[in-house]
């Protein structure tokens, strides 16, 4: 273990930073499975789970509006609020015997979610150092896609042994949790620059990164990213049970090999450190996994495909790590909040496009030609992101860090 390895570790804020936020994503993902369960319980719809997951993705809407607060505000003080009110809603659940109160806590869950989100990307700088940035949004990154991969069958054991109620129960306990290490890590408040109003620092967060064109463009690849490889979700079913006839086990090991190759990538980011340049990496995740996903649609064989979105779900961890650590590198405190809110926004935006376009695209052709359109479309943003990137650095060298 190196010297960096060694302070990152050592730090205590970190530290308490990264199990908090551990513990809270693996309940999160048990009580998402257990909304499912219990929305399916109440309803038999289908239809009706999709609502809730509108219901949850609709109050990003409001992120600007958040991120603004969380350059305003203490922001020690954001996230504790946020969990506490998630801790009290989630056990509203457990009471929930009508579909219009599920959709009604889920969405103030979302809002609160949509509220923290931002606050806990603008304060990392603060918790670590300039030199661990990179290794420390590669451990939180590793550590939620541990729990979106064990989470769910933690919960599915949960809810068939004990019942949605316990899922619940667990969940709110962890939020409850990250409260009592986050009110242990002190945090400075935002450096705002003057005492501005509410709508003219909403203007002046959207006014900076407009002129700031690597955050720009890492903002706009991020919805481009998203919008493009999110396509390929609804054929994953349909490619492992009807294109290679490797039926409901199958699927489920497509889905977790992508999930496996995610904390492998954000592992490999761990290991590497600040020792590799972030702006190639960025792009070398890009483009591989838009060379994965046309060598998935074009696969012989089910393990072929396997293998290659399991390169994808590398590239994807990859991606996710360098553009947080690219945006907190380059963008000033006093505006993280607003540029990560947006960010968010426009994560929800693609997901909230993309399933359906993709369903459209795989009922009017077929799973193979999905993964093929979604690669190329993710090449081509890579390229338009690239070439923006370097004729702002024609402009002006200094812009592009």
């Amino acid at each position: 273990m190196n010297g960096n390895d060694e302070s990152l570790l050592r730090n205590v804020r970190f530290m308490q930073l990264w199990v908090g936020q551990g513990i809270s994503f693996v309940g999160d993902a048990v009580s998402m499975i257990a909304l499912v369960v219990l929305i399916v319980q109440i309803t038999g719809s289908a239809s009706a789970v999709g609502g809730a997951l509108v219901a949850r993705l609709l109050p990003t809407l409001a992120s600007p509006l958040a991120g603004v607060l969380a350059d305003r505000l203490d922001r020690r003080a954001v996230l504790i609020a946020s969990d506490l009110a998630r801790a009290v809603l989630v056990l509203g659940l457990i009471f929930a015997k009508d579909l219009v109160v599920i959709y009604v806590l889920v969405f103030l869950m979302g809002l609160a979610r949509t509220f923290f989100n931002p606050t806990i990307r603008a304060a990392f700088p603060s918790v670590v150092g300039s030199g661990d940035l990179t290794r420390a949004n590669a451990l939180i990154s590793g550590t939620f896609s541990v729990s979106e991969t064990a989470g769910p069958a933690l919960g599915g054991v949960l809810v068939a042994t004990v019942g949605v109620e316990a899922a619940f129960l667990l969940d709110s306990a962890t939020y409850l949790v990250s409260v009592a290490f986050l009110s242990r890590i002190p945090l400075p408040r935002p450096q705002m620059e003057d005492d501005a109003g509410f709508a003219r620092e909403l203007k002046a967060g959207f006014g900076y990164l407009a002129a700031s064109r690597v955050p720009l463009a890492i903002v706009v690849g991020a919805f481009l990213t998203v919008l493009t490889i999110n396509t390929t979700i609804p054929a994953e079913v349909f490619l492992a049970k009807e294109t290679f006839g490797a039926g409901d086990a199958g699927y489920g090991l497509l889905v977790g090999l992508f999930g496996g190759g995610m904390i492998l990538g954000s592992a490999l980011i761990a290991a590497l450190g600040d020792r590799v340049r972030l702006l190639p990496l960025y792009f070398l995740g890009i483009f591989t996994s838009a060379l994965a996903l046309v060598v998935t649609g074009l696969s012989p064989t089910f393990v072929v495909a396997l293998v290659a979105l399991t390169v994808a779900g590398v590239a994807n961890g990859i991606d996710n790590v360098t553009t947080d650590t690219l945006l907190q590198k380059s963008v000033p405190d006093a505006f993280l909040g607003r540029v990560f809110a947006v960010r968010f926004l426009g994560f929800s935006v693609g997901e909230v496009l993309a399933y359906p376009i993709g369903g459209a695209i795989v009922d009017a052709s077929e799973p193979r030609f999905i993964y093929m359109l979604a690669g190329t479309a993710t090449a081509m943003a890579g390229i338009f992101i690239l070439i923006f990137l370097v004729a702002v650095s024609a402009r002006n060298p200094r812009n592009l860090r």
